[in-house]
């Protein structure tokens, strides 16, 4: 089809669609996202819904589908568990007021590694969006930079690789980080190529060289953080890891084009010596966090894992915080024993163990309701969770302060119960929100004298039209008539046709139907009008002030990032206690000399798969000198590995 024979709405969503030839593209027209052509095709098949075509008279008829713009999330869901990705393309002009062809843009690209919607993620999974960046040597890259930014929370790390191991150590932090979306610069080279071809189960995103440019990535660094020098990090001297961190937040800005970046407020640099090394082999075959699955991916996994046995957290911060701890293990003494300190002490104080977990059951996930205050994405309910996670924190301090172990004692140091928060969504929002601002009628009354009079002059409309329901039917004797509304016609009045020759002559037709006539009268007209005009103004008032609400609360969002990190670790800690109490743990005790000695040592996990009879607990003992050898004995598939 030519473009003098394309209507000016599609000619409109081809300019649109060549900026985003590998998403599938949600048109919005009307209360519809829209979709066409190939894209129109490969969705029906996905999702399962029917594909019809436009302009279906024609010669070349366009095909089409499409899905209600309120229940767009799940499609869009669909599409990214088959490995598409979507851009988000609205109506960006109020249609009422566009001359001629309402102006379109897209407003956000879903991509696996870009997510902050709650029902697109995981809770307790983190949704990591990486970048490589490497300068090939002779046989492999000399130098590997990787950074990492879970941007549904605001994490952003980056970290440096150096040497003959570059590669095997990024490959090992990559399954560590188990990434959603890997980006990488395109063209390159052969043994570069080689090497990504052992990254598997992720998106590679190809972006070009030039958003991996250090200097410009050093310079987005400084903007986004505004300091004047990236020694306040300690990655001043980074190379490839600025590289890596540039790129991260040019593809970002690029699929959030309408999302602020202000939840991010800091880069960490992860370095190899703060950590036990685990390397992907070890990760798997230790069960770390997956149980193994044999042959077909589809089977169910034999066994269970060790964060599963470990993790009776009651947050999904904490959950995803202890899965942190499993991959990256402590390897100094003193944080060890501080962690251990924690845990023993919650494990005796069973009062103070059991109160401290029933609160943390009411605290939501705070640290992605805080980044999506800061996006503009959280609604109502959203904020109504911050008030009913923030009204649990006086509650958790007082449960904290008896407590004496070195982590719990900072921990309630750093404490903000975020009463003025509480305060602030609990003077405005109604406790019978609707999810959604499209909604209306979710800011309370009398927080604003605005919305109370147009409030009130909505409710009076409608009480007064009921009362012409009432007048119409005394004046013209049909006991049947009705006064009705919907969405196309507006307020109308309904006469079966049995009763038609009783119908006043001041009566305008506006319908007919099968079985009745449909009526208006100026009167009814003119509060139509009003009603609809005050509900009108209403809604984008609440929106306003809604919006300004939420503007404030993000200016506070940095408060809610620090009590999300404190909450995680209580959450752990007292998780671990509680598992450490019900399987009967011993705490070790832990030094940094060359002897390992465990007493009637019991599997974590082989214990949990004996229902049938008790484990045998056994003894340990290996060090550097006459035991530097461990022999393990018994028939072959008996867990020797």
């Amino acid at each position: 089809m030519t473009d003098q024979n394309t209507s000016p709405l599609m000619r409109q969503y081809r300019d649109i669609k060549r900026g985003y030839s590998e998403a599938i593209l949600f048109f919005r027209v009307g209360d519809f996202y829209e979709m066409f052509y190939e894209d129109a095709q490969a969705a029906s098949r996905l999702l399962s819904i029917a594909l019809t075509s436009r302009d279906k008279h024609s010669p070349d008829p366009v095909p089409l589908c499409g899905v209600p713009y309120h229940a767009a999330t799940g499609y869009i869901a669909k599409l990214l568990k088959a490995g598409r990705t979507v851009a988000l393309c609205e109506q960006v002009e109020d249609p009422k007021l566009a001359k001629g062809l309402v102006r379109r843009e897209v407003v956000r690209l879903y991509t696996p590694g870009t997510l902050v919607d709650t029902e697109l993620l995981s809770p307790a999974d983190s949704n990591y969006l990486a970048a490589l960046s490497f300068q090939p040597a002779s046989a492999q890259p000399a130098v590997i930079g990787l950074a990492a930014l879970e941007v549904s929370t605001g994490e952003f790390w980056v970290a440096e690789f150096h040497g003959p191991q570059a590669s095997v150590l990024a490959l090992d932090e990559l399954a560590r980080l188990d990434p959603r979306e890997v980006l990488i610069p395109a063209g390159s080279d052969r043994n570069a190529a080689a090497w990504l071809d052992q990254i598997k189960g992720t998106r590679m995103c190809e972006r070009p060289a030039v958003a991996f440019d250090r200097r410009q990535g050093g310079r987005a660094l400084l903007d986004q953080f505004r300091i004047q020098s990236l020694d306040a990090f300690g990655c001043g001297s980074l190379t490839g890891g600025l590289e890596a961190a540039g790129a991260v937040l040019h593809y970002f800005r690029e699929t959030q084009p309408a999302a602020p970046l202000d939840h991010i407020r800091r880069i960490t640099v992860r370095r190899s010596h703060e950590a036990m090394h685990l390397d992907a082999a070890t990760i798997r075959n230790l069960e770390i966090l997956k149980p193994i699955v044999f042959g077909d991916s589809a089977q169910e996994p034999r066994g269970t894992a060790l964060a599963a046995v470990l993790d009776r957290t009651v947050t999904a911060m904490g959950s995803r915080l202890l899965r942190q701890w499993l991959v990256r293990p402590l390897i100094q003494c003193s944080p060890i024993r501080a962690r251990l300190d924690a845990v023993g002490e919650l494990k005796d104080c069973l009062e103070e163990r059991v109160a401290l977990r029933a609160a943390l059951r009411e605290v939501q996930d705070i640290a992605r309701l805080g980044s999506r205050i800061v996006l503009g994405y959280a609604g109502p309910r959203e904020l109504l969770a911050l008030k009913q996670s923030l009204a649990v924190l006086p509650e958790i301090a007082s449960r904290l302060a008896p407590l004496q172990s070195s982590l719990l004692v900072e921990a309630l140091a750093s404490w903000d119960d975020g009463r003025d928060l509480y305060e602030m969504i609990e003077r405005a929002i109604q406790p019978d929100a609707p999810p959604s601002v499209r909604d209306g009628n979710f800011i309370r009354d009398g927080y604003h004298a605005g919305i109370d009079e147009l409030r009130k002059a909505s409710k009076e409309g409608k009480q007064w039209i009921a009362g012409i329901e009432s007048n119409e039917r005394e004046r013209t004797g049909i006991d049947s008539l009705k006064v009705r509304y919907n969405q196309v016609f507006g307020y109308y009045i309904e006469v079966t046709k049995a009763n038609l020759s009783r119908v006043p002559s001041d009566y305008i037709r506006k319908q007919t139907l099968a079985n009745a006539e449909r009526f208006m009268t100026p009167e009814l007209k003119a509060l139509e009008e009003r009603v609809t005009g005050a509900e009108a103004r209403l809604l984008a008032l609440e929106q306003d002030i809604f919006a300004q609400l939420r503007g404030r609360l993000a200016q506070e969002a940095h408060r809610l990032d620090v009590m999300a990190n404190i909450l995680s670790l209580i959450d752990v800690l007292a998780g671990l206690a509680e598992t450490a109490a019900l399987n009967r743990y011993t705490r070790p005790e832990v030094d940094e000399g060359g002897s390992i000695a465990i007493r009637n040592g019991r599997h974590p996990v082989v214990e949990q798969l004996r229902d049938d009879r008790a484990f045998v607990p056994n003894d340990t003992v290996l060090d550097l000198e006459n035991n530097r050898l461990l022999i393990l004995t018994g028939p072959n598939m008996a867990g020797k590995s």
